[in-house]
């Protein structure tokens, strides 16, 4: 390198040398100061960046409302200007006008689109709304707004919940514990009153149940699972048995700061003779696991052969991997109907609104009060491991994600106490499992609470003043077009066409839950009643061979397996009993169950509901299955054949065989002589798959059909098959059809 020193500066050859020199050292970095220099603009980023779906649409919802309000209040206040910019009249906006704000959001009764809003009951939901406001006001002016300056908002807050009546208490935190969840799997498996597309459906919804009773995890972070974030081995025993099957997970899917949030790995050992296997991971998670081929080694397609792998020796594990190519694949995936077969979409997961509705509606099954929210894992799970006394406070934040051991307390401590005060008090051991069962979820549990109104119930609510208001409403508009005949008005009717449907619809939804609230006390009565009179009717044992006749053979080798118990003390046994019990969730994940059924289910006056669906052909996306074995024909039941024939096809009056199937010689035989549970289902079956064949020909008849109607037509004046799909216009459709043949840029 060249020393500086003022002869050199004087000679130019040597200066412009020195100079050549100098770039070339530094222009590595200068380059490298260029590329990171080349991003994204700090005002190009979003400022909710990284902020929770939830979050975002609370805060747009408001942002929204306050738009509202002043539109509003320019049409009351006309002479104040700053009402005409709603974002400068928040930035002048007075703490008068933001409490007015938010007692104008009391008393909002249509939202987006003019829907008719729930209105806020709960003064925590108003606490929300002022939270999001300051959100908001933040936003704008980049001040925030300090308990000092809120004072007065929220001085007229406490006004707003006791002029409106708001409920100042929180939910009940209802919890869940291991008592409840195995029972409760036992009737998500064996119930006929819900049915899935594939019984791979059904297993899912059990393995959540029994991840999020031994995780605590959220809904969010449960769904979220992929075969990345799982790994599976063989444990070496400490104390010298054979190895042991272990299961960690490390899901993401959780609440994060500042985009980060620390993983944390649940390791889950096999526990041999544990509880029964309905709420045994390891049972179901390997399931789904070898039905979907997701380990790295091809040949490894059972428990059985997991079982004869062992720990070389002078290792302490033997990793099982998983294959790469799947690692994408979601535990808990999608599963929806692609061309009228159902079809599991691996790499799309299970949206949190379908895990939930389907934890309601068997919770309402196995006869529980109120709706069964996934959140209760986490009050009865968190409250288990913080009594345990095996779990420090550290822990127990770590395992519930929490920051402070406050939040536990404050969000997920149940609210009634456990604590048996009078033994206590007395200096007596206090009854722990009576207690705990007092306070768990299965104690309000009756399966005589209804699920749906009667139709006398029905017919009543048609008499309510405000189906009648609306009602009332579509007939003026009805009579004004009769009267005018504008088109303009026709989508005022279809307005309000849907706001008597809306309306009618809401009414159900509230007397059916005024019913079920009340169900308790009103039953008791009736039963105190005919117990003192003498009436009372002697309860009959349950007839499970019903329920049996009605199961699909593969359901019902499932609920055998998984419902077994251990019988010796012999390892082999047990290791047998659970892999039966995995073979079995494997066999079972293919069955097709027929999708799930439409409106209320018949009832007779001395039986429960008992229903089933289609069966269409399964598929699974990214792979070809196998399902010979999931659609042998059941046994016969009730006198109906078990095969489907030619002469009871012509000869029934509602044939509940599919006429189009069976004439097609080129399907397997376990198709075309499918028989349906009933009529309605073959309905089903045929307006999903045959009305959307091309071309549309009668297989029976061999007889081309014009479109879909002729075809709905031909099939119940020939086939007594009653189609119910509302079809396109036959001439509308013609058309359409001789447009794409005639297209000249249509490449078929």
């Amino acid at each position: 390198m060249f020393t500086f020193t003022p002869q050199f500066i004087l000679d130019s050859a040597v200066l412009k040398l020195y100079l050549t020199d100098l770039w070339n050292q530094f222009k590595p970095m200068a380059e490298a100061g260029a590329v990171d220099d080349d991003g994204v603009d700090l005002s190009e980023i979003p400022e909710d960046f990284d902020k929770a779906p939830g979050t975002i649409e609370r805060r747009a919802r408001i942002e929204t409302r306050w738009k509202r309000y002043c539109a509003s209040q320019v049409l009351n206040k006309p002479n104040e200007r700053k009402w005409r910019e709603p974002e400068e009249a928040l930035r002048q906006a007075s703490n008068n006008d933001m409490y007015r704000f938010l007692g104008w959001c009391l008393k909002l009764e249509r939202g987006k689109n003019n829907r008719r809003l729930k209105r806020i009951n709960k003064a925590s939901s108003l606490n929300t709304d002022w939270k999001n406001l300051r959100g908001y006001y933040q936003k704008l002016t980049k001040i925030k707004i300090n308990d000092e300056d809120g004072s007065d908002v929220r001085r007229g807050m406490k006004y707003l919940v006791q002029e409106h009546g708001l409920d100042t208490q929180p939910g009940k935190k209802t919890p869940v514990y291991i008592e409840d969840i195995g029972p409760f799997n036992e009737t998500i498996l064996s119930t006929q009153e819900k049915k899935f597309y594939l019984g791979f459906q059904r297993i899912q919804v059990c393995l959540f149940n029994s991840l999020g009773l031994f995780t605590v995890h959220r809904r969010a972070a449960l769904l979220s699972l992929q075969f990345k974030d799982l790994q599976i081995s063989l444990q070496k025993d400490p104390r010298g048995g054979p190895p042991i099957p272990m299961i960690e997970l490390t899901p993401e899917g959780t609440k994060k700061f500042l985009g980060l949030t620390k993983l944390t790995t649940f390791a889950l050992p096999e526990i041999v003779y544990g509880p029964s296997l309905v709420i045994c991971p390891h049972t179901l998670l390997f399931g789904i696991l070898f039905h979907a081929g997701a380990f790295r080694n091809s040949r490894l397609t059972s428990k059985a052969q997991l079982r004869k792998l062992f720990i070389s020796k002078g290792c302490e594990q033997l990793l099982v991997p998983l294959d790469p190519n799947k690692s994408d694949w979601y535990i808990f995936c999608k599963t929806e109907l692609v061309n009228g077969a159902p079809t599991i979409q691996r790499t799309v997961p299970m949206s949190k609104s379908t895990m939930s509705t389907l934890l309601v509606t068997f919770g309402e099954i196995r006869g529980w009060k109120g709706a069964f929210h996934a959140h209760q894992f986490r009050y009865g799970g968190g409250k288990v491991i913080n009594e345990s006394g095996w779990v420090s406070k550290e822990q127990h934040m770590l395992i519930m994600k929490h920051a402070s051991p406050r939040t536990f307390l404050d969000h997920y401590h149940p609210l009634q106490i456990d604590t048996d005060m009078i033994r206590v008090i007395c200096g007596l051991d206090p009854d722990v499992e009576l207690m705990r069962a007092v306070t768990r979820q299965s104690r309000w549990r009756d399966t005589r609470r209804p699920r749906y109104l009667t139709d006398h119930q029905r017919a009543q609510l048609e008499d309510h003043p405000e189906l009648e208001e609306a009602r009332r409403n579509l007939s003026q508009i009805r009579a004004q077009y009769e009267k005018t005949q504008q088109p303009a008005l026709l989508p005022r009717i279809q307005q309000r066409e849907k706001e008597v449907r809306n309306t009618r619809k809401r009414l159900q939804r509230s007397l059916r839950h005024q019913i079920r609230e009340n169900f308790d006390e009103e039953q008791a009565f009736l039963d105190i009643e005919a117990q003192l009179s003498g009436t009372v009717v002697k309860e009959e044992s349950e007839d499970e061979s019903s329920l049996e006749d009605t199961m699909h053979p593969f359901q019902l080798h499932l609920v055998q397996s998984l419902l077994s118990y251990p019988i010796s003390n012999s390892l082999e046994d047990e290791w047998n009993r659970r892999d039966t019990g995995a073979a079995a969730v494997v066999q079972y994940c293919d069955v097709l169950e027929g999708g799930p059924l439409r409106g209320r289910p018949k009832r007779n006056a001395s039986e429960s509901v008992t229903s089933a669906g289609p069966i269409n052909q399964p598929q699974d996306a990214g792979q070809s299955q196998n399902v010979a074995n999931s659609c042998e024909v059941p046994v016969s039941v009730a006198g109906k054949p078990s095969r489907a024939t030619k002469e009871y096809l012509e000869n029934s009056e509602k044939p509940e065989a599919c006429f189009q199937c069976f004439a097609n010689k080129g399907l397997a035989d376990h198709v075309r002589f499918q028989m349906y549970h009933d009529a309605g289902c073959v309905t089903r079956h045929f307006d999903a798959i045959h009305l959307k064949e091309k071309p549309l020909k009668c297989n029976w008849c061999e007889v081309a059909l014009l479109h879909q109607m002729a075809f709905q037509r031909h099939a119940f004046d020939v086939h007594r098959v009653r189609s119910r799909k509302r079809c396109p216009n036959p001439v509308q459709e013609l058309q359409t059809q001789e447009q794409v043949r005639h297209d000249p840029l249509d490449g078929s």
